[in-house]
């Protein structure tokens, strides 16, 4: 009876139990739906709405559908959730595993907002942060737990990060998450995600990690992605206003999470229909194409090998200012100079302690590009569009010395080849060959005004340049031909360094009978050396040329005619001759023949006298006319005959009759003695010998332009013979002679309307 009475009890117990289970599976779904819902605030912090609930505790499994998680204002959407489901075996806890068979979250709508360094989901994370802040003893005591997790998939979810510093929104549509099975043991999980972005582009990310072994392999695969989304990032530390185009990567990353630094990166980065503008709206990089190869790339090993990287339709500008900076110096942002951390130096000496940088580009190809020159700091702003550039280079290196080859187009009329050997990491070693050719000189009219005040108008220019540094030594030679270069005018508005310099002149003399200038212009210097200029140093030579032109031009040409520079620089007179000597007569011709070959320029005679000695030697003359015409009173009513004017040059000045007839005349017009007969002569007719050298200068002038125009035939306006003024020619101690020039003649400036 006992024994029946036990049985029943038991099966009332076991019934009430099941019963109760029971109950329990059915009535925990709504329970807990709604337990959540009334302490939403207290679990979360967050209002919570869930459509459905249901929690099998038989089977292990979670389902919810449409839950809803808010912002604290209570409206805005922080989460949003279509579907999550969550199944895991029950029994297997049993032995300490933990077996969860399915992770699923489906049409998920997630907000992110930034602002700084707060995030809208930081007070849920401390919400459940502990706040005992006491340190627990270590668990010595190995888990022996196993976990495994299969099946964790996201799919048709939404992600939206928004910056509110930056105003940077970032739309992540479709993303999708699947891992097959997570490992914590020393197995790799595979990890696969996808997501589009909502500006353009899509990413698929496929990893295998081990979790205790910590390495990982990523393979990266990022297609069309818009770079206009990292505009506001670039704000941050450049001054720009646009960015756009297209970036792609097919990337392998292999690594270990606890050494960041230590990967090994490998794949293929591209982007297409790049472009970068400034703050004022001025390109400052763009390009149709650019490819790049990785072979490989190691922070930890120093290794950048890149197998090839070819840039197509590449275009820029360089804008350089009056201060010295450029645009892209403009384009960078003063970074803040904070002071240097005791983390910063330790990664500096970690840098000094890596390997030597192994570096290397195996194909270099920059093609159909462009670059606009744009020099803004001269008075008369230039710019210059280079144009077709093509640069190649192989095995290009840092240590080992190098070969790059540059062609381009020069303002459609030029054309420029480069040919570079060097190293990289430095200026001491260094070969390079420049060849310009058929370069438009009118297109640099602005730096021939910026430093001589003189315009380019026509002309072309061929440039042949090697130089050769050898430890910083340079020994270099330039090579300049020249064709029908022509100069304007003076400018006298713009202030030029050269202004001085005669350089229509120059050009003018240098020229040959095929109107072509060809020079030789060598450099030698330390580029090491602070003073070093190359520029500096192509300029004095030209300037030194010019103004050794500006001072004998006629010596040059005559050297390029074959003449005696010196014969004919200046030709001596007698102060009382007025013919000319047969050597004169051959002078004179020669000047013809300079004149006939530059025709551009005015051939100059300028006529000077030592007025001292003229002076004496007139007056002297006139004294002894005086005495023979008085012992010869024929000649003083006929006039001298040449046979007359030699006898007067015999006579002497130590004749004591010609001094006792000096004296006489003094006598006669209340003079004092003087002396010596010149100053007698001096006393008694300077005057009139200063009005007898104006007279035979005027015509020996006079002749000579004669001579020049009626028998050697030079046009009078390609002609200038001209004494100096009297005031000149007195405050000068020169000898009697003519200084020949040549000198441009000067276009009259219009009068303006």
């Amino acid at each position: 009876m006992f024994k029946k009475k036990w049985i029943k009890i038991s099966g009332i117990v076991l019934a009430s139990i099941l019963t109760l289970i029971l109950l329990i599976a059915i009535f925990i779904s709504p329970i807990a739906k709604s337990y959540i819902e009334k302490n939403d605030k207290e679990l979360l912090g967050r209002e919570v709405t869930i459509d459905k609930f249901k929690l099998n505790i038989f089977n292990g499994s979670l389902r919810i559908e449409k839950l809803n998680i808010f912002e604290k204002d209570n409206k805005t959407k922080f989460i949003s959730v279509d579907t999550f489901k969550f199944n895991m075996k029950i029994y297997p806890l049993l032995a300490q595993k933990v077996v969860v068979q399915q992770i699923l979250l489906a049409g998920a709508d997630i907000n992110i907002n930034q602002k700084g360094s707060e995030f809208n989901f930081d007070d849920i994370i401390k919400k459940f942060s502990s706040n005992d802040s006491t340190p627990q003893p270590e668990d010595t005591t190995a888990s022996k737990w196993e976990i495994s997790l299969n099946n964790i998939t996201i799919k048709q979810t939404n992600i939206t990060y928004k910056d509110l510093e930056l105003n940077s929104t970032w739309a992540l549509e479709d993303f999708a998450l699947n891992i097959p099975s997570m490992y914590f043991d020393n197995k790799s999980s595979d990890i696969g995600i996808n997501l589009k972005f909502k500006n353009g582009g899509s990413l698929a990310l496929d990893a295998k990690y081990n979790m205790q072994t910590t390495k990982y392999n990523l393979d990266i695969n990022l297609q069309n992605f818009a770079l206009n989304n990292i505009l506001p990032y670039l704000q941050q530390s450049m001054n720009v206003s646009e960015v756009s185009g297209l970036l792609s990567t097919n990337l392998n990353v292999k690594g270990d999470v606890n050494h960041v630094m230590d990967f090994v990166l490998k794949g293929n980065v591209g982007a297409k229909n790049f472009s970068l503008l400034d703050n004022k709206k001025r390109n400052v990089v763009a390009f149709n194409n650019f490819q790049t190869k990785i072979d490989e790339v190691s922070l930890s090993k120093n290794k950048y090998h890149i197998g090839k990287l070819k840039i197509d339709a590449l275009k820029s500008q360089f804008d350089l200012y009056k201060d010295s900076s450029n645009n892209f110096t403009y384009l960078m942002k003063p970074s803040k100079e904070e002071p240097e951390t005791k983390q910063a130096q330790t990664d500096t000496i970690k840098k000094s302690s890596q390997p030597k940088m192994d570096f290397i580009i195996r194909e270099l190809i920059v093609e159909n590009s462009s670059l606009t020159f744009n020099d803004q700091s001269i008075q008369v702003p230039l710019s210059y569009p280079i144009e077709n550039i093509y640069i190649k280079s192989n095995n290009f290196t840092l240590d080992k010395e190098n070969q790059l080859e540059l062609s381009a187009s020069l303002a459609k009329t030029g054309k420029i080849d480069i040919k570079w050997k060097g190293y990289a990491d430095g200026i001491a070693n260094h070969n390079l060959m420049l060849v310009i050719n058929n370069l438009n000189l009118n297109d640099f009219s602005p730096y021939s005004l910026e430093y001589f005040a003189r315009p380019l108008t026509k002309g072309n220019l061929s440039f042949t340049s090697q130089n050769i540094i050898t430890n910083y030594n340079l020994k270099g030679t330039n090579k300049l031909d020249i064709y029908k270069c022509e100069v304007g005018d003076k400018d006298k508005k713009v202030k030029a360094e050269y202004a001085n310099i005669p350089l229509k002149l120059g050009l003018y003399v240098l020229k040959d009978r095929k109107d072509k200038i060809v020079l030789d212009l060598p450099v030698k210097g330390n580029v090491n050396s602070p003073e070093f200029s190359y520029k500096k140093l192509i300029f004095k030579t030209l300037i030194n040329l010019l103004v050794k032109v500006a001072t004998s031009p006629v010596s040059l040409v005559a050297e390029q005619l074959g003449f005696d520079p010196e014969a004919i620089s200046n030709i001596p007179v007698e102060p009382l001759e007025r013919e000319f000597t047969s050597e004169q007569f051959e002078k004179f011709k020669q000047l013809s023949e300079i004149s006939n070959a530059k025709p551009e320029l005015v051939l100059t005679l300028t006529q000077q006298a030592n007025y001292k000695k003229t002076i004496e030697e007139l007056s002297l003359a006139n004294l002894k006319i005086a005495y023979y015409k008085n012992n010869n009173p024929s000649a003083s009513q006929n006039g001298l005959e040449l046979i007359d004017i030699a006898q007067v040059k015999e006579i002497s000045e130590k004749d004591e009759a010609f001094i006792a007839f000096a004296n006489r005349l003094l006598e006669q017009k209340g003079m004092s003695n003087q002396n010596s007969i010149t100053e007698t002569a001096l006393s008694l007719f300077s005057q009139e010998a200063e009005k007898q050298m104006i007279t035979f200068m005027q015509e020996r002038n006079n002749k000579i332009v004669e001579h020049f125009t009626q028998v050697l035939k030079v046009d009078s306006t390609k002609i200038k013979v001209s004494s100096l003024p009297l005031e000149e020619i007195k405050a000068q101690s020169g000898k009697n002679q003519y200084n020949v020039s040549l000198e441009v003649k000067e276009q009259t400036p219009k009068t303006q309307q």
